[in-house]
Parts: structure tokens; sequence; C-alpha cells
């Protein structure tokens, strides 16, 4: 009996435990704006073009044509730029539980590299996204604001 009751005592404290879990991750993104940062194809080159991306200033993954990540950011006015900031940005003021889509653009020719970076409306950039692959998760720089995929809530 005591042994069932034991068992019992630990399945409930589990349980809590990941409905805890749970509900912390769901308001952490409810909490938040989610933003898919991505780059459309380029054209091909013989070495892997990667560029770091940063968010107000601080670098939070690389990506390259054909790939993209996903940023969880707090609310309010923030910027997104390349590493050379000659190659472009954008400020945009971002709103919790809503959805952006940053697209960078590449430039064509002999030299492939960042021309700047689009806000794309969501049809768009949701159509854009199922065409691409996430980055891979050495790419992530910063673990706490960037991701391969959406932090599961369930």
């Amino acid at each position: 009996m005591k042994y069932l009751l034991s068992l019992i005592f630990i399945f409930v404290f589990a349980f809590s435990a990941f409905a805890q879990t749970e509900n912390t991750t769901k308001a952490t993104i409810e909490n938040k704006a989610v933003v898919y940062v991505y780059a459309p194809s380029a054209t091909t080159t013989l070495v892997r073009v990667s560029k770091p991306v940063f968010l107000d200033d601080k670098e939070i993954a690389d990506v390259r044509p054909e790939k993209y990540f996903i940023a969880l950011v707090d609310p309010g006015k923030h910027s997104f730029r390349m590493k050379n900031k000659k190659y472009g940005g954008i400020v945009m003021d971002f709103e919790a539980g809503k959805t952006y889509y940053i697209r960078i653009n590449w430039s064509t020719g002999n030299i492939v590299r960042p021309t700047g970076m689009s806000k794309i409306e969501t049809e768009s950039g949701e159509f854009d996204i199922k065409q691409l692959s996430p980055v891979k998760a050495e790419n992530i720089k910063e673990k706490s604001i960037a991701f391969t995929a959406l932090p599961s809530s369930h």
C-alpha cells in the first residue's frame, strides 16, 4: 500500500511540474513577439555565405540563404540588422502575441551579400518559411532569444 501511495504521489508531483512548465512556456511565448528572420535563396556560390544577425546590437544567430530562425522578442521598439550596418536593417515596434516576418535580401552577381531587410506581410512570410529550413543549432548564438523552432507549449 505504501508503495502504491508513493507511486501516486510521484505521478501527481511529476504531472503538476510538467503542467507548470507548460504554462510557463506558453506564458513566455504569449508575452513576446514571435519574429521569423529568413533569407530566401540567392545565387549559388562556391562557398557557403552565412551572416550574423543582430537584435539591438547583440548577435543572436547566423543565417544563410534558404534558412530561417525564430526570435522571441520583448514588446517595444527593437532593431534587427546585419553585422555591417551599411548592409541594412529594420527598426520596428513589436507587440506581444503577434508574429512578424523579416526577410534578408541578398545581392546577385559575383558577390553574394545581404543588401537589406524587409518586413513581410504575414501571408507572404508564412508561405516563404514553408519553402525554407531552419538554421543549424550551432548557428544560434543567443539561445534565450533565437530558436530553430518555437519552444514547445505541450
